[in-house]
């Protein structure tokens, strides 16, 4: 089990999935692994990691980690996820 702070999600380039923006808090995290985003207090939502990969701010330089999932074929599921809107949060990735 690992653990990661989403400072920010955003659309990819391919309008066809999310990078969770932010920073690994503990554990390590791989590609196949899954990022546990609750819902509810009963509800959690497994997000599938395709990638993961190093981001750089153009303005400041600084480094963050960025979690890769894409919805090829799923947009209702990408529709879904972005609009939990996930910022400022330790989320768990198994």
């Amino acid at each position: 089990m690992a653990k990661f702070h989403v400072k920010r999600t955003l659309f990819g380039e391919d309008q066809k999935s999310l990078v969770f923006r932010g920073s690994i808090l503990e554990g390590d995290i791989a590609k196949g692994m899954a990022i546990k985003i609750p819902v509810t207090d009963k509800a959690i939502i497994d997000v599938k990691i395709d990638d993961v990969v190093e981001l750089i701010s153009h303005d400041t330089g600084e480094k963050r980690t960025g979690l890769v999932a894409k919805f090829l074929d799923e947009p209702d599921a990408l529709e879904i996820v972005a609009d939990l809107n996930v910022a400022d949060e330790d989320l768990v990735v198994e």
